[in-house]
């Protein structure tokens, strides 16, 4: 195999597996999903290291497209049970408001 069609395999490699990654990223529809949320994190100095590894092999284009990545693709292959948590989320929320609204009216009938 010829130098050029060896480096012209491995480039083909290379954009699919960036395009299997970054799959993951894109909704049913097929369009990418906007990244819009800003989260700090601290993370161990190896994990940093395997980020900036895929970021010097153009696997992603930053560190946080990468977990971005990870992240999204860890809860995508867990999705019923993400819904469901964020079903009970949001009535431990309602229960903890209403919890609230009854302390406050507690102490309203006790000042009077």
């Amino acid at each position: 195999m010829s130098g050029k069609k060896k480096a012209e395999r491995v480039a083909t490699a290379e954009l699919s597996l960036r395009e299997q990654l970054l799959g993951r990223l894109t909704s049913e529809d097929g369009s990418s999903k906007k990244r819009e949320v800003s989260v700090m994190t601290r993370m161990s100095g190896d994990i940093v290291e395997v980020l900036d590894a895929l970021v010097e092999l153009d696997i992603f284009k930053s560190r946080s497209e990468a977990v971005s990545a990870f992240v999204a693709q860890s809860i995508n292959d867990r999705k019923n049970l993400f819904d469901e948590i964020k079903v009970q989320a949001v009535e431990i929320r309602k229960m903890r408001d209403s919890a609230k609204r009854h302390a406050f009216e507690a102490f309203q009938e006790d000042s009077t």
